[in-house]
């Protein structure tokens, strides 16, 4: 499948599940983007589902966050569907760079052979590699795989504070007891 066979298949599914919701909502009698802007709820959910975040949509595309709020909730039964298509075109994006990567590499090591002259640093590569990362990151994100951080938090019982409190008391009556003694070594 192609990328272009790709996003026109997500868009027909982004559509008859947009005129869904809104024959829903007639029914209803509910006020609703998807009846009133049909258009820019498909481009909402086109970008949401390839990766775009919230944020962006909102600073990037000028929609208000409660109305991408709104249309993510409309449609959070089918966006699973969504991302797997769209992780398609973000793996194909992804693949095509990684290609040219080969295809650059390949350049530049024919060059490098030929032209004795030739200066090579790891800048040469920088921006393809950046730009794969980056592809590769957004393959993640729209295929629902994105990583995430936990952290490990140690749970203490009542058990272990007693004792805690217990030892600090006694550190306490020590440093109380003890006796001070003057230096006259001056």
């Amino acid at each position: 499948m192609t990328d272009n066979v790709v996003r026109e298949e997500l868009m027909k599914q982004i559509s008859e599940e947009i005129q869904r919701v809104s024959a829903s909502k007639e029914l209803s009698k509910v006020k609703s983007l998807s009846r009133h802007d049909p258009k820019k709820v498909a481009e909402v959910l086109y970008l949401f589902s390839t990766g775009t975040s919230q944020t962006k949509l909102v600073k990037k595309y000028g929609h208000s966050r409660q109305t991408i709020i709104s249309i993510i909730t409309d449609y959070a039964d089918v966006l699973g569907k969504f991302r797997e298509l769209s992780g398609k075109i973000a793996a194909q994006n992804y693949l095509s760079l990684s290609s040219l990567e080969e295809d650059l590499i390949e350049k530049v090591r024919d060059r490098m052979d030929n032209d004795p002259e030739m200066e090579v640093n790891f800048r040469d590569l920088k921006e393809l590699s950046i730009a794969k990362a980056n592809a590769s990151r957004e393959a993640l994100t729209a295929r629902g795989e994105t990583t995430s951080i936990t952290t490990d938090r140690k749970v203490y019982t009542q058990e272990d504070y007693d004792k805690t409190i217990e030892e600090a008391k006694k550190r306490i009556k020590i440093a109380k007891d003890a006796q001070v003694i003057e230096n006259d070594e001056s």
